[in-house]
């Protein structure tokens, strides 16, 4: 599975407190379902539990939990965008709890996996979301209150 990857690569990156200790952030996947159907290409979706726990020996302020989340919501307009996209997901796929010292967001996850065959050889591939509309532009910078607090390059 590669969007966990993905998503604590991107939190690292664009989160300051993370980029400067980046065992502040674990990520665990829980138990998933394979959905596949009986066609003859054994294509399937992974559709699992991705859990992120943010931690600090500080009490994690408002502002680190903003940035947190917007990271998180940017990555899921491009890499799981039914979240935000549907009516009941929006309610259900992205959630959290929060401690003094500790943040932990969970989100529902699929990840879509091609099998084909040609000429008895099995080809195993990962696809991705579908693209982004090409006149969607990304952010580059994020401010709070005015105030920059984290900036990177694509």
């Amino acid at each position: 599975m590669q969007k966990p990857i993905q998503l604590q690569q991107r939190l690292i990156e664009q989160v300051p407190l993370l980029s400067a200790s980046p065992d502040k952030l674990v990520n665990a996947t829980g138990a998933g379902q394979i959905v596949a159907t009986s066609a003859a290409s054994l294509s399937f979706e992974y559709r699992y539990p991705l859990t992120l726990t943010v931690s600090d020996d500080a009490v994690l302020s408002e502002a680190l939990v903003d940035q947190v989340v917007v990271v998180i919501l940017d990555w899921l307009q491009v890499n799981q965008p039914e979240i935000s996209g549907n009516a009941a997901n929006r309610l259900t796929d992205f959630t959290f709890t929060q401690q003094e010292k500790t943040l932990v967001l969970t989100l529902q996850l699929t990840e879509r996996v091609r099998v084909s065959y040609e000429e008895d050889v099995r080809t195993i591939i990962h696809l991705p979301e579908p693209p982004m509309p090409e006149n969607a532009s990304l952010p580059r910078q994020v401010y709070l209150n005015g105030e920059l607090i984290s900036s990177w390059t694509v």
